[in-house]
């Protein structure tokens, strides 16, 4: 994989982390995470998170579907599902009919991470506790998928690969092993900043 390749590939996953919307409930009326992060360095150059789905994938369902999450992500009311998302569990044959395939899924997570003993914990329990939240939001997610298009072109996708991808990169780099995260102060604002808001 070239240099480009890896750049691209973590512009998905960065961009992933923030798409959508918020995965957490706040019991406060001011969003905390309205203003952005709050420091300017990346999520990449405080931990490097291991890529779970294939690049070559993320990267086909990212270019395929990027202008319409960018739009996406400016509306109001009941999330939108991601369609880079979707087309990835699609691809891997990890989805169908509103359904993702946990057992299946948590098999190809951990294969991701098989040569790296340092995130194996870390995987198992995000992937457990994702599915959970997805259980949680099963309301929200169903509701979702029933939205009809709001502007031209635009694929109403289901939300529910959606809500478990983004958690994953969520609690994944929240809860970064130490042998692997850079500490810093901006790191470590930037990590208690992810463990509750999707970053750009």
């Amino acid at each position: 994989m070239n240099r480009k390749m890896v750049a691209q590939l973590r512009g998905v996953v960065k961009f992933l982390l923030v798409a959508g919307a918020l995965l957490v409930d706040f019991g406060v009326a001011e969003n905390p995470c309205s203003g952005g992060p709050p420091v300017d360095t990346k999520p990449a150059e405080c931990c490097a998170t291991p890529m779970l789905v294939d690049g070559t994938i993320m990267m086909d369902c990212y270019q395929q579907y990027i202008e319409q999450t960018k739009k996406q992500l400016q509306m109001d009311g009941i999330p939108r599902g991601c369609c880079i998302a979707e087309c990835a569990m699609n691809a891997t044959m990890m989805y169908a009919d509103g359904m993702l395939k946990r057992d299946d899924l948590s098999k190809m997570f951990m294969d991701a991470v098989k040569d790296k003993p340092e995130w194996m914990a870390v995987v198992r329990d995000a992937t457990n506790a994702c599915f959970e939240l997805a259980e949680k939001k099963k309301d929200e997610i169903e509701a979702g998928a029933k939205l009809e298009p709001a502007f031209e072109g635009e694929k109403i996708c289901h939300p529910v690969s959606g809500t478990v991808l983004r958690c994953m990169g969520m609690m994944m780099f929240a809860q970064c092993p130490p042998a692997v995260f850079k500490e810093s102060e901006n790191c470590n604002k930037l990590r208690e900043y992810g463990s509750m808001c999707p970053m750009i």
